[in-house]
């Protein structure tokens, strides 16, 4: 259960083949010489975790002041979880002399058969083009449905500290239920996604409503 879903969890990173621009015709063509490359390997759901030790399960507080404020090391938000998460940082090459890095956060609550992650991927852009949101909310959502192997139950607009964003429900065969809320900055060129999971398909749970509404954009 804890290395099935960490493993998911890992999985749901937004390849940057996915995400779409405008301004650049080559962009979204991956058989042009010009378009950004995803990374060669993405993790699947059988991969083991990397990076370090998952955290040990401990109780949920019941009480949200205990919960532990968690904010990446790019100072891009800040979010709660019901503890301390692990953090997995990668170095992903979008080319031949580019880089990017990426920062997720994970907790999984064991006893409880839950699992919590955050996330925010800046996407790279090609010289004059801009981040076209719908094209990257659709990317993030595909490639989250085709990574944790899951059919789309539900798909809702939202809009949260004026980013538009989706809130996406998903369930794979094994009955595992998921809620995606990605939000998109076009301004910036970042797709921030938070992610529950629940072993026992109820995504609905007091938790999971702490988690989402605990998410915050920093102040630059």
């Amino acid at each position: 259960m804890r290395s099935k879903l960490f493993a998911l969890f890992l999985a749901i990173t937004v390849p940057l083949s996915l995400v779409g621009c405008n301004g650049d015709e080559t962009a979204g063509d991956p058989s042009s010489p010009d378009a950004v490359e995803a990374p060669a390997e993405q993790p699947t759901a059988d991969a083991p975790p990397t990076g370090g030790d998952i955290p040990e399960t401990a109780e949920t507080p019941s009480d949200v002041s205990e919960w532990f404020s968690y904010e990446p090391p790019d100072g891009r938000y800040e979010i709660k979880f019901p503890n301390e998460p692990l953090e997995q940082n990668q170095s992903i090459p979008v080319s031949e002399t580019e880089e990017i890095q990426l920062s997720l956060a994970t907790y999984e609550d064991t006893n409880q058969g839950r699992a919590y992650m955050s996330g925010a991927n800046p996407i790279p852009l090609p010289e004059g083009a801009s981040f076209d949101v719908d094209q990257g909310l659709d990317g993030g959502r595909d490639n989250a449905a085709a990574s944790t192997n899951s059919d789309i139950e539900s798909e809702e607009s939202i809009n949260v500290e004026g980013l538009p964003g989706r809130t996406i429900v998903m369930r794979n065969p094994e009955g595992v239920r998921f809620k995606l809320m990605m939000l998109a900055d076009s301004d910036n060129a970042v797709l921030y996604q938070l992610l529950v999971a629940a072993q026992d398909g109820n995504i609905n749970f007091p938790e999971a409503d702490i988690f989402f509404d605990s998410f915050n954009l920093s102040q630059s």
